[in-house]
């Protein structure tokens, strides 16, 4: 069997044994012991064989890791001589007592008069603050006491790459992971981006900023790009590196991906990173819509606006992703505001139908609309509507609209020509309780995606900027979402405004010019709802899209509303004259059907009783009272009084 090849760790070792043997017998000669000098040059001679094979094994293949590691860092000749001597101890504990031997101590770490000795070089300083040891913490000086000369051991993690184990330091390998290798779509510029980004390295300092909202795939191209370079890729997390060691450990993550070859990925949010410390060739940074890369002087940005693939491309990423639903690619493609990053996400929790992947869509694109307005995962369908035909149809349009819309302005010319007048905005106006939110969900439900609910009323700041601040920041999270937007008490900024008599009517005014702003630009549905229409501007309104008016609604419609209402709490539906009768003498909006219907349900269930018609009679005259009504007088139905029970 062939014994294995030594390692540059190894080899490294052998030769700095015999040059601490000849050291040895130098000093056995200087002291004039024959007999010690003699065994000292015996052992000298015995070792200069085994050195001189082992640098010659060290200049080849086997010493590959040495070879990288010198012109990866620069390394004088001067430190690859105390580098060596500080590994060599790292590998061979052993020699400890032949360093401290040579240097006329008891210290078994190396010092420069030693390495100086060793290799015959001039008495200047070798390892230095801003030289290579230093900087890339290859190895780390220390004092055995107060006022003594410098000793040095090698970094652990160097000794391991010499070795052939080339792996992170231990305070990185939370924040860092390879980055497989994943389908791009064909018209993203990798071939092109690449090709720019090796010029400009070649030039000096470069690295690639790639923009995009989360979930679009931004380390997947810049993987891509790694790829056509021939590097692999790591993805880091600055959030977990960050901190009171961000420093140390920057440095040590370039100093893995400069040995290593490899491309660091970053996600956003990284601090800014230290002006000192030298980077690896191949930096990529992921930046949300807008936002800019973490600071660095001398650095050259190439920044790439990472387009949005289109229907087909990501109907044809799903088929290969989700085999088991191939014959949903047009659905899920189709969903607005998908982003290319999400499919291979839904794809990897394995769905067994559509509605399993639409679910886990909705659910990871909950996850980045924290802290601005209210998520909704949209329950209610196109069954639950109780309104007229006329108005369900209006809602059907806005629907079928956002379904097609990226479709029909997929051509540049047409996204151009319609650029601002073909944003998808929508009033939803009526009176409280009558549809207008839960029209919202259907809608939101209908194409795949959430609803984010932002009150105006509460969005509006007195604070001058901050009013601006608020809605950029939820047009942002719904687009990085793909979620439907809808602002409730749209009064509360689109009021009717007749002059500008102070300076707050100006920021006013100046808000709601943005948000409008904001609505022509984005890509996705915005909903405006308000109870006040006769409120709003005419001046506003007329640029909005679609105008739906939601009354309240006939007695056939508070009496569908009835049925649903009780049947919803599983009760039996009573006879329907009871059912008629409530609907006329109650003009309810379905919001206050709904609460009388869990008025009486609790009344009857107080006392030990089923509900009939009485108790939701007096709980709809109680919702009059509540706004200020009078209700209707005491009723006995024709009936008798139904049978109710409560299921289960």
């Amino acid at each position: 069997m062939t014994a294995p090849q030594p390692t540059a760790a190894e080899l490294i070792a052998i030769a700095v044994r015999a040059r601490l043997m000849r050291r040895l017998a130098w000093l056995a000669v200087c002291t004039g012991d024959d007999d010690a000098a003699a065994e000292a040059l015996w052992q000298a001679t015995q070792a200069a064989g085994e050195e001189a094979e082992a640098l010659a094994l060290l200049a080849g293949d086997a010493g590959a890791a040495w070879a990288r590691l010198v012109t990866r860092f620069a390394l004088a000749p001067a430190e690859q001589a105390l580098l060596q001597l500080a590994v060599a101890i790292a590998v061979e504990p052993a020699l400890g007592p032949l360093v401290a031997a040579a240097q006329g101590s008891t210290r078994a770490l190396p010092g420069e008069a030693l390495v100086k000795r060793l290799h015959g070089l001039p008495p200047r300083p070798i390892w230095r603050p801003t030289g290579a040891l230093a900087m890339w913490a290859l190895v780390r000086a220390g004092r055995e006491a107060p006022g003594a000369a410098l000793e040095y051991e090698a970094d652990p993690r160097i000794v391991d790459w010499l070795f052939g184990a080339v792996s992170l330091d231990q305070a990185l390998v939370l924040g860092v992971e390879p980055l497989a290798a994943g389908d791009v779509p064909g018209d993203w510029p990798v071939t092109a981006t690449a090709a720019r980004l090796a010029r400009a390295v070649g030039g000096g300092a470069a690295r690639l900023v790639v923009e995009a909202r989360s979930g679009a795939g931004r380390r997947q191209f810049a993987a891509a790009v790694a790829r056509a370079l021939g590097r692999d890729a790591l993805a880091v997390d600055p959030v977990v590196l960050a901190g009171s060691d961000w420093a140390e450990n920057f440095m040590r993550l370039q100093r893995f991906a400069l040995f290593a070859d490899v491309a660091l990925v970053w996600r956003a949010g990284a601090p800014d990173w230290p002006g000192k410390i030298p980077l690896a060739p191949l930096q990529c940074v992921c930046v949300d819509d807008g936002g800019a890369p973490p600071a660095r002087d001398g650095v050259t940005d190439i920044v790439v606006r990472l387009p949005e693939p289109g229907i087909a491309a990501k109907a044809a990423l799903w088929r290969r992703l989700a085999p088991q639903l191939a014959d949903a690619d047009a659905a899920i493609a189709s969903i607005p505001g998908l982003a290319f990053g999400d499919l291979a996400h839904a794809a990897r929790a394995l769905p067994e139908n559509i509605g399993e992947a639409t679910a886990h869509l909705r659910a990871l694109a909950r996850s980045r609309m924290q802290g601005i307005g209210r998520v909704v995962d949209p329950a209610y369908d196109w069954d639950d509507l109780v309104l007229d035909e006329s108005v369900v149809a209006q809602l059907r349009r806005l629907a079928f609209e956002a379904r097609t819309r990226a479709k029909l302005l997929a051509d540049p010319d047409s996204a151009r020509q319609f650029a601002g007048a073909a944003a998808l905005t929508a009033l939803f106006a009526g009176p409280p309780g009558v549809g207008k939110s839960m029209a919202a969900q259907v809608v939101a439900r209908d194409l795949g995606v959430n609803l984010l609910v932002v009150d105006l009323a509460a969005t509006t700041s007195k604070y001058i900027g901050e009013t601006a601040k608020n809605l950029s920041l939820a047009f942002a999270r719904a687009r990085a979402a793909g979620a439907a937007l809808i602002f409730e008490e749209a009064d509360a900024l689109f009021a009717r405004r007749t002059d500008v008599k102070d300076s707050t009517d100006r920021h006013a005014n100046a808000d709601t010019g943005h948000l409008l702003q904001l609505m022509e630009a984005h890509d996705g549905i915005v909903i405006l709802s308000t109870n006040r229409r006769a409120n709003l501007d005419p001046a506003f309104t007329r640029r909005i899209r679609h105008h739906v008016e939601f009354p309240r609604p006939r007695a056939a419609e508070r009496a569908r509303v009835w049925e649903l209402a009780i049947a919803a709490l599983g009760l039996d539906r009573p006879e329907p004259a009871a059912i008629a009768m409530l609907a006329e003498r109650h003009d309810l909006s379905p919001a206050q059907i709904k609460s009388a219907v869990l008025s009486a349900a609790y009344a009857a269930l107080a006392e030990g009783r089923t509900p009939g018609f009485a108790d939701f009679d007096q709980g709809a005259g109680a919702e009059l009272v509540k706004e200020g009504r009078s209700p209707a007088p005491p009723a006995v139905t024709p009936i008798r009084r139904t049978r109710s029970a409560l299921r289960g």
